[in-house]
């Protein structure tokens, strides 16, 4: 079994370690990290950008810009907000009417399993509900440690998770921490996986942790 990185293993006292914090801690113990602000976006080669783009509104994704590909005068790419902190997928697809052969995407090694979009249980349920009434092909809501998921079919193949936790971190937890906790606390008890109950486990102890050692709780950022 892999062991949490030690830069996860505990927050600072009066509050919950913020990712940046998170970084800097890896970097002093001496891990070479990549100093980036998260994931810019997902690029996703589609068969129809007219069709793709209505798939992924009806999801709730806000097209932000089309414009002309840099990189083929044939195609062009559409910039579609997701949401949360700044995260975005990009369409690339023909022009209309332009007679561009784009091959089959191939599984394996390389390629991409599935594309997944962190929600609420309550807005992931409701996303599903209108999705397949509007004809698309999902599975039903599937349990799978921790997390509650819902997969559904773009019109180009592409697998699309919806994704919400069972137990939700308080405002203001980072996810990486909660799950850097309930990964040692899995790796304590020997087991196979992270469940929902080593995520509400890991969530009381953080909350335990950030009143320190007089039991006040962590002062308030607004």
């Amino acid at each position: 079994m892999i062991a949490a990185p030690p830069c996860f293993a505990s927050p600072r006292r009066g509050g919950y370690a913020a990712p940046a914090r998170l970084a800097t801690a890896c970097h002093r113990a001496e891990a070479r990290m990549l100093q980036a602000r998260g994931v810019g976006y997902t690029a996703i080669i589609v068969r129809s950008l007219r069709d793709s783009m209505d798939f992924y509104q009806r999801l709730g994704l806000t097209p932000i810009y089309v414009e002309p590909n840099r990189d083929d005068p044939e195609s062009y790419c559409a910039l579609m907000y997701c949401g949360g902190n700044d995260s975005f997928i990009m369409l690339v697809g023909p022009a209309e009417g332009a007679r561009v052969s784009i091959a089959e995407a191939q599984p394996g090694v390389g390629s991409m399993q599935y594309l997944s979009f962190n929600l609420s249980r309550d807005t992931m349920m409701e996303i599903w509900h209108e999705m397949s009434n509007a004809g698309v092909s999902g599975s039903e809501e599937i349990v799978r440690g921790y997390e509650r998921l819902v997969f559904l079919e773009d019109p180009n193949g592409v697998l699309i998770t919806l994704t919400a936790w069972t137990t939700e971190p308080p405002p203001g937890m980072p996810r990486a921490l909660v799950l850097a906790r309930a990964a040692a606390i899995r790796e304590r008890e020997s087991a196979a996986f992270v469940e929902d109950s080593h995520i509400r486990q890991a969530i009381a102890e953080l909350v335990r942790d950030s009143r320190g050692p007089g039991g006040t709780p962590p002062p308030s950022n607004n």
